[in-house]
C-alpha cells in the first residue's frame, strides 16, 4: 500500500505542477481556446491533458520499479495503447485531425495489446469470447470506442475530468471486490492521481481545458484497465452516458457541438432546437448554469456506478 499511496500522490503533484506551468505558458504560446459558456468569452489555455499524461507515466513508474511483474508484454502493450491515444489527441489539439481519422487511429496503437490479449477469454454480459482471432478484433475496437466515447461528452468545465475520476474510482472498488490488485489496478491508481491534479485547475471556472489530449488518453486508459481486469460488462454500463452521447451525435452526423449560449445571468440556453447531445436535453428542458449541468451529469454517473457496485456485491 505504500507504493500505491506514493503512486497516486506523485501522479497528483506532477500533474498539478505541470498544469500550473501550462496555464502560464500555453496562453502566451497561442495554445488556447474560447470558453463558450462565459458571457465575456475568455481565452483559456488548452491541451491540459499533457500534464495528466506526464503525471500518469511518472506515477506508474513507481509500480514498475517495485518489480510487480508489470514488465510483461500484455501490460507494456497496454501502455502503448494508452499513451498512443493521448498522442493522437495532442496532434488533434494542435492541427485538427479529421474526425474519421481521429476515430480510427487509436485502433492502430491498440493492435499490439489486442495480440497479447488473444490468449485471455473475454466475458461480456454473460457471454464468453474465447476465439483468439475474434478477441484480436474486439479488444482494439473496444478501447477505441472507449477513447472516442470519452471524447464526445465534453465541452463544459470539469465535466470529463470528473467523469474519469468517478469511473476510475468505481473500477478500483470492483477490483478490490473481486480479489485485489491486478494490472488494471496499477493503471487506475496513477490515472486517478494525474486526473485529480489536473482537475484542480479544470473545475469550474476552468483555468485550463483538457483538449482531446486528455479525453482520448483517459478514455483509452479506463477501457484498457476494464479489459485486463475482467470488468468489461461493468465498464460498458458505466459508459452508458457516453454511449448515448455517441448515438445522439451519430443522429446528427457527428457535426453537433455540445456548446450552449449563456444569458445575462449565466444560465445556459439552447443554440437551436436540435437534440444531438445529452447536454442539449438538459439545457433545453432545465434552467441551469454550467456548474449545475456538470453536477447533474456527474450525479447520473455516480448513480450508475453505485448501481453496478451494489449489483456486483449481491450477485457475484
Amino acid at each position: 500500500m505504500i507504493i500505491v499511496s506514493l503512486s497516486i500522490m506523485v501522479a497528483f503533484f506532477v500533474s498539478l505542477l505541470i498544469t500550473k506551468w501550462q496555464i502560464k505558458s500555453f496562453g502566451h504560446a497561442g495554445i488556447d481556446g474560447t470558453d463558450m459558456h462565459k458571457r465575456h468569452k475568455p481565452r483559456v489555455p488548452e491541451m491540459g491533458g499533457l500534464s495528466a499524461i506526464m503525471g500518469f507515466v511518472i506515477g506508474l513508474s513507481l509500480f514498475l520499479s517495485d518489480k510487480r511483474g508489470l514488465n510483461e508484454p500484455i501490460f507494456l502493450t497496454a501502455l502503448i495503447g494508452i499513451i498512443g491515444a493521448g498522442l493522437i489527441g495532442m496532434v488533434d489539439d494542435m492541427v485538427r485531425v479529421r474526425q474519421r481519422v481521429k476515430a480510427f487511429l487509436p485502433y492502430l496503437f491498440t493492435i499490439p495489446f489486442g495480440i497479447n490479449m488473444m490468449g485471455y477469454p473475454l466475458e461480456v454480459f454473460g457471454f464468453t469470447i474465447d476465439n483468439p482471432y475474434l478477441i484480436f478484433l474486439v479488444v482494439p475496437f473496444g478501447v477505441t470506442c472507449a477513447a472516442n466515447a470519452s471524447n464526445m461528452l465534453e465541452g463544459f468545465n470539469g465535466l470529463g475530468a470528473g467523469l474519469s475520476i468517478i469511473i476510475s474510482t468505481s473500477l478500483v472498488i470492483l477490483i478490490y471486490l473481486q480479489g485485489g490488485p491486478d494490472r488494471g489496478f496499477y493503471i487506475l491508481f496513477p490515472l486517478l492521481g494525474a486526473v485529480m491534479g489536473f482537475g484542480v485547475f479544470n473545475l469550474y471556472p476552468s483555468l485550463i481545458f483538457p483538449g482531446d489530449t486528455f479525453t482520448l488518453f483517459s478514455g483509452a486508459a479506463i477501457g484498457i484497465a476494464a479489459i485486463i481486469s475482467g470488468l468489461i460488462t461493468p465498464g460498458i454500463i458505466m459508459f452508458i452516458p457516453m454511449i448515448l452521447e455517441f448515438f445522439l451525435k451519430f443522429k446528427g452526423g457527428f457535426k453537433a457541438e455540445n456548446f450552449a449560449r449563456p444569458d445575462k445571468d449565466g444560465y445556459l440556453k439552447s443554440r437551436n432546437d436540435k437534440i444531438e447531445s445529452l447536454t442539449h436535453i438538459l439545457v433545453k428542458y432545465f434552467r441551469l448554469k454550467e456548474w449545475q449541468l456538470v453536477s447533474i451529469i456527474w450525479g447520473i454517473e455516480i448513480v450508475l456506478c453505485s448501481f453496478v457496485i451494489i449489483f456486483y456485491i449481491f450477485i457475484f
